[in-house]
């Protein structure tokens, strides 16, 4: 599970780009390959952007047929519920690098498509199928990777709630990428499951790496959950198997209810420690995403990527992501999908973020985009949260977070005309710095 050298990277690219066969192009601006993967109501593209050059993945996910019986709004609201968790998802926890990056969003009358980052080295199951077990060293640094993005994710209030080897991508460098967020969890305002207690009780998941109290029906933690999930697959990566093997499905049920599994003998302790405490069928005292991080085995021979987190924070401040936030994700051209959202009788805009009431998009004119992004800076500053900015011709954004890395808002500004621009601020949950967001209001007046 190691990275390609170039000859094998550069024969593979040939191979690949021999059995393209390019057929469509998305709108003028995306040349449709050879189909990478199917879902239940998905197909994922190998494409190219036209414009670029640059090869993409692009999803198609399908808008339900028409029913006679049903009524047109009721046919609309099914298509936004069959992609709206997944686009919600993406644009929260965006500027992680180990986190499929959502690059544009296309619409037709018949799907929506999702251009996604292209991860060349295919799934992390299928390397596994490939070559077995991993190295311990390959595996710590890909588990950390996946442990980085889960707790991202958590700390911008996602849950991903189906983490296995299927939805981990590798990138040509061999790195991990987290991605398929169809089934996830929100928490506080975003459009999710979660009641007041932060529980939820929908069943979800896939059998071999659900957690044990989804399958006695209780009403779940969703971050327990994902840690469970992240331990099947520790232990699938490090032992090459599954912990709770068994050719009867209920009889797999049963030994992941006990949480009946056995070590291989080639495990070092610090690895058994650890997969011990996430493989915990009792979610009150499973370890917790933090744990991980800090655990032995993680931070064994003082490996570089793993960052120690701050006590109640998950959003873990690297250069690499610092870069990689500021230099894709605060200053973003606007695309098609974006203006339509505009449209009358075309309001879109819960496909870009669960509850409108943590999003809104307004109209100013008579000033500037640096005027805009000027004051939200000084407030923020004023209110003492980190601040990160970014500015190009006609669009730039400020990016605020608490100073234990957890975010707060985001404000991105579009110059329409010369003196018209588009403001959109977003903030984490109706229930993060309600204060906060009421000086926001006043100051941008939206």
């Amino acid at each position: 599970m190691t990275p390609p050298d170039d000859d094998s990277r550069a024969t593979s690219a040939a191979a690949a780009a021999s059995s393209e066969s390019h057929t469509k192009v998305l709108q003028g601006r995306y040349e449709l390959g050879r189909i990478l993967g199917r879902g239940g109501s998905s197909k994922v593209y190998r494409a190219r952007d036209l414009r670029t050059g640059v090869h993409v993945a692009v999803k198609a996910v399908r808008k339900p047929p028409r029913r006679p019986s049903c009524p047109p709004e009721e046919d609309a609201a099914a298509a936004r519920r069959s992609v709206e968790r997944e686009l919600a998802a993406l644009r929260r926890v965006r500027g992680h690098p180990h986190v499929v990056r959502l690059l544009d969003v296309l619409a037709s009358r018949s799907a929506v498509y999702l251009v996604l980052e292209l991860a060349r080295g295919g799934t992390v199951q299928s390397a596994l199928e490939d070559m077995g077990r991993a190295d311990e060293p390959v595996a710590r640094r890909l588990f950390a990777q996946l442990a980085s993005a889960v707790a991202h994710a958590h700390a911008r209030g996602v849950f991903h709630r189906d983490v296995k080897p299927e939805n981990l991508l590798l990138d040509e460098r061999g790195d991990l990428k987290l991605t398929d967020f169809g089934l996830c969890a929100f928490a506080g305002g975003g459009g999710g499951e979660l009641g007041a207690d932060g529980l939820t009780a929908t069943a979800c998941g896939s059998p071999a790496y659900v957690a044990p109290e989804i399958l006695l029906k209780k009403r779940y933690d969703p971050g327990k959950a994902d840690v469970w999930s992240c331990g099947v697959v520790l232990f699938s990566l490090t032992a090459g198997y599954l912990p709770f093997n068994d050719g009867n499905l209920m009889g797999m049920y049963r030994k992941i209810c006990a949480g009946r599994f056995r070590c291989p003998k080639w495990f070092a302790p610090e690895l058994r420690s650890l997969i011990g405490k996430m493989l915990d069928p009792n979610p009150s005292t499973r370890i917790k995403v933090g744990g991980i991080l800090e655990h032995p085995w993680l931070v064994k021979d003082g490996m570089s990527f793993v960052v120690a987190p701050t006590v109640g924070s998950c959003y873990y401040s690297t250069p690499e992501v610092v870069e990689w936030e500021a230099e894709s994700e605060l200053a973003r051209e606007m695309n098609a999908f974006d203006i339509l959202t505009f449209a009358s009788g075309c309001d879109l805009s819960g496909l870009l973020i669960g509850t409108l009431s943590d999003r809104v998009r307004f109209i100013m004119s008579g000033m500037n985009g640096k005027s805009v992004l000027d004051q939200v800076e000084e407030l923020g500053r004023e209110e003492g949260f980190v601040v990160r900015r970014k500015e190009e011709a006609g669009f730039g954004g400020v990016l605020l977070v608490a100073l234990g890395g957890k975010f707060v808002a985001q404000v991105s500004v579009y110059r329409l005309h010369d003196e018209i621009l588009l403001v959109e601020a977003e903030r984490a949950s109706n229930e993060e710095e309600p204060k906060f967001w009421d000086k926001l209001r006043a100051t941008l007046k939206f």
